[in-house]
């Protein structure tokens, strides 16, 4: 296998001895069904997240390549299987941060109770697109550097951004089984991709709900949750954005992009969907 990349990471030993635990099936899984398969940043990302832990971490990477062949039958989930979802403009595609981190704005007032198995689905549809779409501009930078005969100048560590905007969230937009499956998502298939979430203008409503899903939550994942209000969203988002990769609410410029449409924007630039690491 390929193992090394653009991302840079250092080389860890227990990398090697993971290799050997995991046969070649695990590897295809994962590139037939859309991800990057076994190389070294995506080992290592793994190992950080069940704490170094090498069989438990072969473990549960075998059942990932399982789950994930069966939760995305070719390299993405189609948009007719989400189409409910997407009628409801729950979230959308806003720029990048200034470390290269695709950012995922996510509508709370529009959020409609969902079957969980169904929300597993969506959020897999939605966290793809993210992750192949910081791909993609990390290959086109490295094309770049590399026509002009220069080094990189910047790198992407493979973690995204989320930003949910609760101003308009209320009693209609909870449903503890559906978010409870998302967390559930997000901490034994998305190990280690989440780089910061900022919570913005959440209601006591919300507040509620947070203390009781946070107990879900690992100390490191609670540590990268921000809440920000109204009047400190502009001047606190500014120190991780550039004004035209925010949206109007928070004091930028950049009109935020459905999902569906970004992943159309993939696909027209890379339309095998190869995984491009």
């Amino acid at each position: 296998l390929s193992n090394r990349n653009s991302m840079d990471y250092p080389l860890h030993p227990s990398i090697a001895v993971l290799r050997q635990l995991l046969s070649t099936r695990v590897h295809q899984l994962l590139v037939d069904h859309g991800e990057e398969g076994l190389t070294d940043q995506f080992l290592l990302r793994w190992l950080t997240g069940r704490k170094f832990d090498v069989n438990l971490t072969a473990k549960d990477l075998t059942e990932h390549a399982e789950w994930r062949a069966r939760c995305v039958p070719g390299r993405r989930v189609q948009d007719e299987v989400v189409a409910s979802e997407l009628e409801h403009n729950v979230v959308f595609f806003m720029g990048q941060d200034r470390k290269n981190h695709p950012t995922l704005l996510i509508i709370g007032g529009n959020l409609v109770p969902q079957d969980p198995e169904q929300t597993t689905i969506f959020i897999t549809y939605t966290l793809d697109a993210a992750l192949h779409l910081g791909r993609l501009v990390m290959a086109r930078k490295q094309e770049e550097a590399r026509q002009r005969g220069v080094p990189m100048d910047s790198t992407w560590d493979g973690r995204i951004v989320g930003v949910f905007d609760m101003s308009n969230f209320g009693w209609s937009n909870i449903h503890y089984a559906s978010q409870k499956a998302i967390l559930r998502l997000l901490q034994k298939h998305y190990v280690e991709r989440l780089y910061k979430i900022f919570i913005f203008c959440a209601p006591s409503i919300f507040h509620g709900l947070y203390q009781v899903l946070s107990l879900l939550l690992e100390e490191k994942s609670r540590e990268k949750i921000v809440f920000i209000s109204k009047s400190d969203a502009s001047s606190r988002m500014i120190e991780d954005f550039d004004v035209d990769a925010l949206a109007p609410a928070f004091g930028g410029t950049f009109k935020p992009r459905r999902i569906d449409e970004t992943w159309q924007y993939i696909e027209a630039h890379n339309p095998n969907l190869d995984v491009l690491v």
